[in-house]
């Protein structure tokens, strides 16, 4: 799927400006704070489906129940964080206004949506021409680095180490989500899972149980995790899914 170079650059710009725009800068109540990315999200998608409807590119697959259903461990990612803080010592409860968690969770979702779009649908499609391994790692090499557009809103260390650590689970992230779009037919399914792990992660660890877990456990239950699912998704590859033929992809 090859895009114009007129649509290509209002692709890439208006992807820029959304992801790295500076909104906790402006000072605002964090309700309107949440209504501008939301505004800013909701734009990106129409231009997305825009050029999805310009170029008829098919969304919806044939997608195959049992290799999704193979995929469903997947799932202990999205709870890395909330094991970890219970290994740490649990959670604190914290008192979230159901607005905000209603303006939180449609972010999250509006997110999920159009970096699926990005990464699965336009940019895992365009490498077409390469095996399927090269198209899962390049979708989730780029969907990796394109998370170090956050460095535009780093002003301390703490912060730095922050985005550069996200880069790095978001890899991880992004291996699993190509893996389940190239064997799993469904962008839906992408969507689901990413959604399930942000709004987990951000969500309800971070404003609703208010978790905390040290850089011990953080990491240790990270790499822990990574090693399961990345031993589990070399099996199921070996022994199952390199048998077949190339799918066809949402």
């Amino acid at each position: 799927m090859m895009l114009k170079r007129s649509d290509l650059l209002i692709f890439i710009l208006l992807f820029i400006f959304v992801a790295a725009f500076p909104v906790d800068l402006i000072k605002v109540d964090l309700t309107y704070q949440l209504l501008i990315q939301i505004g800013l999200r909701c734009l990106l998608l129409t231009f997305y489906i825009y050029l999805i409807i310009k170029n008829r590119i098919k969304i919806f697959g044939v997608a195959s129940w049992r290799h999704i259903l193979m995929c469903l461990p997947f799932l202990l990612a999205t709870v890395s964080n909330i094991i970890a803080s219970s290994i740490d010592g649990g959670f604190t409860m914290v008192s979230l206004s159901p607005t905000l968690v209603g303006l939180y969770s449609l972010l999250i979702f509006l997110i999920a949506v159009s970096e699926e779009i990005v990464f699965r649908l336009f940019i895992h499609n365009s490498l077409s021409n390469t095996s399927s391994l090269k198209r899962i790692f390049g979708s989730a090499g780029i969907f990796a680095l394109m998370h170090l557009l956050n460095l535009v809103n780093v002003s301390t260390v703490g912060a730095l180490v922050s985005v550069l650590v996200q880069t790095v689970y978001t890899f991880g992230l992004g291996l699993l989500l190509g893996f389940l779009y190239e064997y799993g037919h469904s962008l839906t399914s992408c969507v689901v899972l990413h959604f399930t792990f942000n709004m987990l992660n951000r969500v309800i660890y971070n404003y609703v149980l208010g978790g905390y877990s040290s850089n011990i456990a953080f990491y240790l239950t990270a790499v822990v995790i990574g090693v399961i699912l990345g031993v589990y998704v070399f099996l199921l590859y070996k022994l199952y899914l390199s048998k077949l033929d190339r799918y066809f992809r949402a």
